[in-house]
This record gives structure tokens, C-alpha cells and sequence, in this order.
């Protein structure tokens, strides 16, 4: 789940990735001890990820990453974030060691190679801008590696694998490519990790029985006695069932938030009692069935946009995530519409993260700025309450469009 915040490194990452940084001579000799693991792209997503294989599999890990103060500060144990435990793990790591040295990390006999580079949407033929990910996978290749098992854990159109990511490896012997996504969320990317994410399932699109088997020892060594599904697929089933996954909780999501409109709208009932009650059908299940503001995010909207296009360019018509894409903004048109109807002089919106309670200042396609947003352009005073953080991400987006109120935390 690769977004604009998962990574710290330099601006230009399409270019850096593409060159040889130069050496780090003071980690040569860490990075050349055995290790079990390397990771490729440690911002938010990578550097969870490292630290839990870190501690909870018990791997020996390289993280590769672009900007030398932050790898200074990560081998220096002084890294700063809100993301929770990430400090605490840090803190504690032994066997975890950051290089921006991509080559140096790559001759580690290392067999495992985990690649978490951002895919940030693009919104042109392949919906996800691959070009970061392209170049670290050539640059590889240039090394001509062999023996590695290469992990793709960041988000691709479905295809990429065998069309670009197979021929990008062409000159590594004895090499194999598979695909695992992440599926974990900001705000709880460890705990994500530990358990699956909050559905409990790990997606592993593998490219023989060997790497299948090794992931699903190290998922299962991590989640300890909490129970995970590891599903085992072709990269190229995975690639499809990611994006799936997520587009089903937006069908969920603009569903119960279509039944609660209609609720909203018929005298007598009641949205919550109807959607308590279908969460309790066996077939349809509780999770994100409870009427609310839209969906958002770093991945639920572009996940849901993707499979549609994926779907169109093979000449499947995909209603159903379009459908749900367009009932999401027809809802905060309603939500904003009943707000105005109230006829206040001002509106507060507190809690303004993509999601409720969210522990990180990411604010990407909040449905409560949405909403805000429309009762702002219908000429109304709207305050935005939230701490300093998410204001401050707020004020770069929306300007002077609100008023701002930050709450002491």
C-alpha cells in the first residue's frame, strides 16, 4: 500500500533509484555480515516491515533506502515518528542495519529481497507510476544477482509481474519474482504486520512451491498465536486479488452508506438497526457495513479505480467498483446537503484523518474534509479541530478554504 508519504528519501526518486548512490563506507562492513534479508524502500510501509522481521521472525536485515540523514538516523537509533511502536521496535532492533548502498546490500548472500518503493498513482495507462519500482528492479539486474528470491510488495496493476517485472530480471540466474502486498493501514502498520492487517490474510502470489514455503514460515513465525490465512496464488491471481480485496470493503462501505440514505429518508427506520442487523447475516458479515462518512485513503479509492481500469483495458465493463466510486462522492453530496439544511452559522469537523482516530497526520481523500469542503463552497463559515499535525496537512491542501483549531494534545 505504498503512498505519497512512504518515503523520506530525496525528491527526484525516479532518478536517484535509476544511478548508484554513492558507497557509505562506514556501513560496508554491516551490511557485509550474513543477513537474511534485505528491504528495498524503508519508509513508512518498509521500515515497519523491516523491524518486524526483525524481531518477530527473527531475521538478520538490510534496509535500502535514499537519504543519508535519515539512514544515519535509523542506524543511530534516533529516529523520530507518530506511527506507533515504530520508535519502541527501533529502539530494540540488534540485527536491523540502513545503507543507501542498493549494491552493496545486493552482494550480502542475503536470499530474501523485499521491495516496498512507492507506486503512487499516476492516473495514465497503468494507473500506478511503476518507474521507481522499474529502476530499482534494472538497477538489480544490472548487478546480475543470482540465487535471490525478489518479493514485490508494493502495489501493481495486475500484469506487471510477468510482463515488465520478469523482463526487467532477465539477467539474474537463478532468481525468482513473486508478489506480496501489503495489507496493513497508517496509524497501525506493526500491528498490521503482526497480524495479517485487520482482516487476517496474507497474500502471497508465488512463483514456486520453495518461496511459498519460506514466506509462509516467516508470516506464521510473526503472528505467533494469532491466527492468519496465508493464501497461496500466482503472482498474476494475486495481482488481481489485492486490488479485490479492498474494492469489495468500498462495495461494503457505499452500500450500507446507500442503505442508511435511504433510511435516512424513509419515516421510522433506522439506518443503524438495519445495518447492525445485516452485519449479522453470515453471508455479508460486520466489517464495514455500518453507515458513516465515505470511504478514503491512500488505498481504498485508487485500489478501487485501478480495477476498474485494469478491467476496462481487457474489455471488461467492472460496474460494480465504478458504481461504489460514484455513490462515495454522491454521499458526502448528501451528508453536506443534510448539514445545510440545518441552516448553522458555522460547522466544526474534528477527527479530519482519512480515517477515525487515525494516529498519523494523513489527511489523503478524507470524507470528512470532503464533506467540509462542500459546506465550505455553499458559502459557510467551516472550522477544521484537529491537533497540530493533521491542521498543518489540512492548511497545505485547503488553504484559507477553513478556519483552523488546533487542539492540544
Amino acid at each position: 500500500m505504498a503512498t505519497k508519504a512512504d518515503s523520506v528519501a530525496a525528491a527526484d526518486e525516479k532518478s536517484v533509484w535509476a544511478q548508484p548512490p554513492a558507497s557509505t563506507e562506514s556501513l560496508l562492513t554491516e551490511v557485509s555480515q550474513p543477513a537474511d534479508a534485505v528491504v528495498v524502500g524503508i519508509g513508512r510501509l518498509g521500515l515497519c516491515f523491516a523491524l518486524t522481521l526483525e524481531a518477530a521472525a527473527g531475521l538478520r536485515v538490510i534496509g535500502v533506502d535514499l537519504n543519508p540523514t535519515y539512514i544515519t538516523l535509523l542506524n543511530e537509533r534516533k529516529y523520530r515518528t507518530t506511527e506507533p511502536r515504530v520508535e519502541e521496535f527501533l529502539g530494540k532492533s540488534k540485527n536491523f542495519v540502513a545503507t543507501t548502498d542498493l549494491a552493496a546490500a545486493m552482494a550480502n548472500p542475503a536470499p530474501l529481497v523485499f521491495i516496498l518503493v512507492p507506486t503512487p498513482t499516476s492516473g495514465g495507462r497503468n494507473f500506478y507510476d511503476h518507474a521507481i519500482l522499474g529502476n530499482v528492479l534494472q538497477r538489480i539486474n544490472e548487478m546480475k544477482v543470482a540465487n535471490k528470491h525478489v518479493i514485490i510488495n508494493a502495489t501493481v496493476m495486475p500484469g506487471y509481474i510477468n510482463k515488465t517485472a520478469k523482463t526487467l530480471l532477465r539477467d539474474c540466474t537463478n532468481t525468482t519474482i513473486s508478489y506480496n502486498p501489503a495489507f496493513t493501514a497508517q496509524g497501525e502498520i506493526m500491528e498490521g504486520y503482526r497480524t495479517g492487517g485487520m482482516f487476517g490474510m496474507v497474500l502471497v502470489g508465488a512463483e514456486n512451491d520453495a518461496i511459498f514455503e519460506r514466506l509462509r514460515e516467516i508470516y506464521l513465525t510473526i503472528a505467533g498465536e494469532v491466527k492468519v490465512n496465508v493464501c497461496r496464488m500466482s503472482p498474476e491471481s494475486a495481482e488481481i486479488c489485492k486490488l479485490s480485496s479492498n474494492c469489495f470493503r468500498t462495495t461494503k462501505i457505499s452500500f450500507a452508506n446507500m442503505v442508511g440514505d435511504i433510511a435516512d429518508r424513509t419515516p421510522g427506520a433506522d439506518k443503524f438497526d438495519i445495518c447492525n442487523a445485516l452485519g449479522m447475516d453470515a453471508s455479508i458479515g460486520p466489517k464495514c457495513i455500518r453507515p458513516g462518512y465515505g470511504y478514503g485513503g491512500p488505498c481504498y479509492p485508487r485500489d478501487n479505480r485501478a480495477l476498474a481500469k485494469y478491467a476496462e483495458s481487457i474489455g471488461i465493463e467492472a460496474t460494480i467498483p465504478i458504481a461504489s466510486d460514484r455513490y462515495n462522492e454522491f454521499h458526502h453530496d448528501v451528508m453536506a446537503a443534510e448539514l445545510l439544511e440545518r441552516g448553522d452559522e458555522a460547522y466544526t469537523f474534528d477527527d479530519v484523518g482519512y480515517k477515525p482516530r487515525l494516529a498519523v497526520a494523513m489527511i489523503d481523500e478524507s470524507p470528512v474534509l470532503a464533506v467540509a469542503a462542500r459546506v465550505a463552497k455553499a458559502g459557510k463559515r467551516v472550522v477544521i479541530r484537529d491537533n497540530k499535525a493533521k491542521v498543518m496537512e489540512t492548511m497545505k491542501e485547503y488553504g484559507n478554504m477553513f478556519e483552523y483549531e488546533i487542539i492540544e494534545e
